[in-house]
């Protein structure tokens, strides 16, 4: 027990690595944007969609899919990345499993405390199912098959470390799901914090209430210590993408249809087959596509039409507020209220709607 509480004092301290100056917007460099895009990957899940974005978009250097447990178990997900790549003639993308467990031990086990405070949680994502012994054998098999491209044999934590120092300052994670592996990576290597160019997360509901519990959002409920660590941490620049502006982007059937128009490519396809019967059965059925706005803002800044900074964090302690996000405001003329360690975020608040579904419909919808 000694050792453990040893560990786990090392893994939640707060580096002391400076932050370096931010480099210019991503639509303005003038070489590939470099990303690792690190994901709860599912089956055309927004985190999918996310992928096929920035693996289709020729202003991207996808360095490679890092894969964390959070809608899906990893091995679920290491699956789904590797299957959808093949998919989009992207097989050379490599594939790396991580973190297949939160940060905090017994972390499934308290679901049940959970759920007696607000009631059974809508959505737990992995801790829904049993988890898989191996990528390969999977309760069902994926969309298409298992794939034929093996994922890289190498920590997740490990490949985001590696590609940082052969890319300083160049390299953006894209923190689509729970920040379990980022935490891992800059707790073992802190010496690549003023190395990243920047994070973009997908997580968090700051002005309403959580889409998992009255106060939190799924991603950083998934594993609130890693998302309290990652935000924490002095890096160059963060973006933050809460599920406040994800739900004023709805996905309709209207943008469906606008998708699997004319003639049929292989994303078309599984659009229709994955997508189709949930419209057919219901014409008003919508949903929303959270990641996959993190991937819009890198592609075209523009979208966005408002933001703010503030001071961001993760209520880790457990209880009502655990996975809450916080959000400390930033006024030139009052002295900050931040709690000691808080790091300003960038939070992107709205989007210029058809500019966004603009660059997504026509990123799936290329040959």
């Amino acid at each position: 027990m000694r050792a453990l509480v040893a560990l786990l004092a090392t893994v939640l301290a707060v580096p002391a690595a400076a932050p370096v100056p931010a480099g210019p917007p991503p639509a303005a460099a003038s070489r590939p944007l470099k990303v690792v895009l690190d994901a709860d990957m599912g089956e055309l899940n927004d985190d999918a969609v996310t992928m096929f974005m920035l693996a289709r978009d020729p202003r991207v250097d996808l360095l490679g899919v890092t894969v964390v447990s959070g809608n899906t178990w990893v091995e679920e997900g290491t699956a789904y990345a590797l299957r959808q790549l093949e998919l989009v003639g992207r097989a050379d993308v490599p594939v790396v499993p991580g973190a297949g467990e939160p940060l905090m031990p017994g972390r499934q086990e308290r679901l049940d405390a959970e759920n007696a405070l607000y009631g059974k949680a809508p959505w737990a994502g992995a801790f829904d199912s049993p988890r898989p012994p191996s990528y390969d054998r999977l309760a069902k098999p994926p969309y298409g098959g298992y794939p034929r491209t093996r994922p890289r044999a190498q920590a997740a934590a490990d490949f985001l470390v590696e590609q940082v120092k052969r890319y300083p300052r160049q390299v953006t994670v894209v923190a689509a799901g729970p920040a379990t592996n980022l935490a891992l990576a800059v707790r073992t290597h802190p010496e690549i914090v003023p190395l990243v160019k920047q994070v973009v997360y997908m997580g968090g509901a700051f002005d309403k209430p959580g889409n998992i519990t009255p106060a939190a959002e799924f991603n950083w409920w998934f594993d609130p210590e890693s998302a309290r660590i990652a935000l924490r941490t002095p890096f160059a620049k963060q973006v933050v993408v809460p599920d406040d502006v994800a739900v004023t982007v709805p996905y309709t059937k209207a943008r469906y249809d606008a998708i699997v128009a004319g003639r049929e490519t292989p994303v078309k396809r599984m659009f229709k087959d994955l997508q189709g019967p949930d419209f057919e059965k219901d014409p008003g059925h919508s949903t929303f596509v959270w990641d996959a706005i993190t991937a819009a803002y890198l592609l075209d800044p523009s979208v966005v039409a408002k933001a703010e900074t503030r001071y961001v964090d993760v209520d880790a302690a457990f209880g009502p507020d655990y996975g809450r996000a916080l959000g400390y405001g930033t006024d030139e003329f009052a002295p900050p209220r931040n709690p000691r360690g808080t790091r300003p975020a960038t939070l992107v608040l709205k989007l210029r709607n058809e500019r966004f579904w603009d660059l997504y419909t026509g990123l799936m919808r290329k040959p």
